[in-house]
C-alpha cells in the first residue's frame, strides 16, 4: 500500500491493487497520508474451489470491468 500511496505523492499515476479483504485498510490509510484520491483496484480473494454466490460473482463481473477504466484515467 505504502509503495502506491508514496508514487502518488510523487506526482506519478497509480493504481493500488488489494485483496478486497484490504480494502478498508488502503483507503484509511490513503486517506490519512493525504492521497483519498488514490485509484484503488479491489478484486477478490477466494479459496481454491470455493464456490462463488451470485452477489459475489457480480462484484468480480464489475471489478473486471473496471480495471481498464482505472488505467486509462491514470
Amino acid at each position: 500500500m505504502r509503495d502506491a500511496i508514496n508514487v502518488s505523492k510523487a506526482g506519478r499515476p497509480a493504481v493500488l491493487f488489494v485483496y478486497n479483504h484490504f480494502e478498508k485498510a488502503a483507503r484509511a490509510q490513503a486517506r490519512g497520508l493525504g492521497v483519498a484520491d488514490l485509484k484503488i483496484y479491489v478484486f477478490p480473494q477466494y479459496k481454491p474451489g470455493e464456490a462463488l454466490s451470485p452477489e459475489e460473482a457480480n462484484k468480480a463481473v464489475k471489478a473486471a470491468e473496471d480495471f481498464p477504466k482505472l488505467l486509462l484515467n491514470t
